[in-house]
């Protein structure tokens, strides 16, 4: 797989969107911040393993009256990845989009959380 990550995002979208409009089911690893925000989620696909975020252009804070409610914002761009790329050559970092403000996931952190079973991630 090329190091390229508008390859690898490609390829990732593509597995990503054949899962159907309600890709529940191969749901791997929830992120969330501490407020409970989503940040990311792995899904299992014919690919491997896509990240996927949603990075949003800003946060919102109290003083922010965004017109969606709580968990509903799509604002943003979707970001895609190819999650166990074995290439040293690859950033291990993510980006992932929160309503508090952007985040850096580590690719290695989150392959080994998925590797110990764990199905949600709370990130600070």
């Amino acid at each position: 797989m090329s190091t390229s990550h508008e390859v690898r995002g490609r390829v990732a979208r593509r597995a990503f969107e054949a899962l159907g409009p309600t890709p529940s089911h191969s749901v791997v690893l929830m992120v969330q911040c501490a407020s409970a925000h989503h940040l990311a989620t792995v899904h299992r696909t014919a690919a491997g393993q896509v990240f996927h975020s949603v990075l949003h252009s800003k946060s919102h804070g109290s003083r922010d009256f965004v017109d969606t409610g709580h968990h509903a914002s799509r604002t943003g761009a979707d970001w895609f990845d190819l999650l166990d790329v074995d290439d040293p050559a690859i950033d291990d970092g993510l980006p992932a989009g929160c309503e508090c403000g952007p985040h850096t996931l580590s690719r290695r952190q989150l392959l080994d959380q998925i590797r110990a079973g764990v199905k949600r991630v709370i990130v600070e």
